[in-house]
């Protein structure tokens, strides 16, 4: 089993904007088997053009894992596991899916939209 920590409040730096609607992950934390699928939640998310995944393993800075702009996906980015992740629509929430988890996906992974 590997537990995977989610952010509880995905808006980092748009915290600061009082009227900004905010993305929400439920999940407090996620313990998925090795070799298994894990998926996190962003919701709030239909009031936005883009949404930013991103991966912080304790000792190292934020990674991109992929954008979602106006419902498409693009993992054209540097990170190393890029091709282990996806996205998918879920009614007002986008899910960060983990295709076969491995003990280096252990990290909190967040939601972010720049508006």
């Amino acid at each position: 089993m590997l537990l995977l920590p989610a952010a509880a409040l995905c808006c980092l730096c748009s915290a600061l904007v009082a009227t900004a609607a905010e993305l929400t992950q439920d999940q407090l934390s996620l313990t998925a088997t090795i070799g298994g699928e894990a998926s996190f939640s962003c919701g709030g998310t239909d009031q936005y053009d883009y949404i930013f995944w991103f991966q912080k393993k304790d000792t190292g800075t934020f990674k991109q894992i992929l954008v979602l702009i106006r419902g498409d996906v693009y993992n054209d980015y540097n990170h190393p596991q890029k091709d282990d992740f996806t996205a998918e629509r879920q009614q007002n929430s986008w899910e960060l899916k983990i295709k076969k988890v491995k003990p280096s996906h252990a990290a909190t992974y967040y939601c972010w939209n720049p508006q």
